[in-house]
């Protein structure tokens, strides 16, 4: 990270600090105050090769720019550790490429519409492939489609949606400028969790969406995609603590928005996850 940047960066946290809460504040709800390994052999994730970031006397006195700073250096040299142990062959995504996989998204959404591959299909009003920038730099990724989701084959529609764009909006984003998807593409019967074959039978569409994307950075809503996409059993108490890999892609896990709307004390944890991301995602950027 270059000395500008990181000055910017510094001045966005303390910007943001000024916001308080009211970025996911719902209209009637009172504020709420509360107390892996990868698969295969991918890209390494660049890294800046610079020092961590030198603070200021108004940033020592800036509890959460000392933590989010703190952060993001232990997440660059856990990076750089997770590349230096990574052997990228190149000749592997030749080798995919010319196996035939699609070259668009939209190639993908195709299939996805005509998909017969688990009995979701049979209760689906529609399927909910995602939206956004398919060049995005950073990724949101759900668990599965809710009803408002189902009927209009968008995700993130809902009143969880609209807190979500609300989240993205507060760290510097807008819903086109990011890509939003779920672990599955049907919904399941009542919103109930996506059983193995469920996943088993969606996990290639979403590999193949994140291998064209290809993103900076991903952003696990909630615990079953964080679990799902990591292949673990931890809490998301433990997931949200440190980064993790997907396909080389350093993910980040924070609570589902549907899950904040059930409990707003968690509304700030939520804050200071997202906030890490934009830092993290930021500092590889350059």
């Amino acid at each position: 990270m270059g000395t500008d940047m990181n000055s910017d960066l510094l001045a966005w946290i303390r910007q943001q600090q000024d916001q308080g809460m009211e970025w996911f504040l719902d209209e009637g709800m009172p504020q709420q105050q509360s107390v892996a390994t990868p698969t295969q052999n991918p890209a390494p994730v660049p890294v800046p090769q610079t020092s961590p970031v030198v603070t200021s006397a108004t940033d020592k006195d800036d509890p959460f720019a000392q933590t989010c700073q703190s952060f993001v250096a232990a997440t660059l040299e856990l990076i750089q550790r997770h590349n230096a142990q990574t052997e990228f062959n190149p000749a592997a995504e030749s080798e995919a490429a010319e196996a035939g996989l699609p070259e668009t998204l939209e190639q993908i959404q195709a299939e996805v519409t005509a998909c017969r591959a688990c009995p979701l299909y049979e209760t689906r009003t529609n399927t909910v492939f995602g939206a956004g920038n398919p060049a995005s730099s950073l990724v949101f990724i759900g668990e599965a489609p809710g009803a408002d989701e189902d009927r209009q084959g968008k995700p993130f529609v809902g009143k969880s949606g609209q807190l979500l764009g609300k989240i993205i909006e507060a760290i510097g984003f807008g819903r086109e400028d990011v890509f939003i998807c779920n672990i599955l593409k049907c919904r399941p019967p009542n919103n109930r969790d996506p059983q193995a074959v469920e996943v088993a039978a969606c996990e290639n569409y979403l590999k193949r969406q994140l291998t064209l994307i290809r993103p900076r950075v991903i952003c696990c809503l909630g615990r079953v995609a964080a679990q799902t996409l990591l292949g673990t059993s931890a809490s998301l108490g433990k997931l949200r603590k440190t980064v993790h890999f997907y396909e080389g892609i350093p993910v980040l896990a924070t609570y589902h928005p549907a899950a904040l709307l059930r409990n707003p004390g968690w509304k700030r944890d939520t804050w200071e996850d997202v906030r890490k991301l934009r830092a993290l995602h930021d500092a590889l950027s350059e």
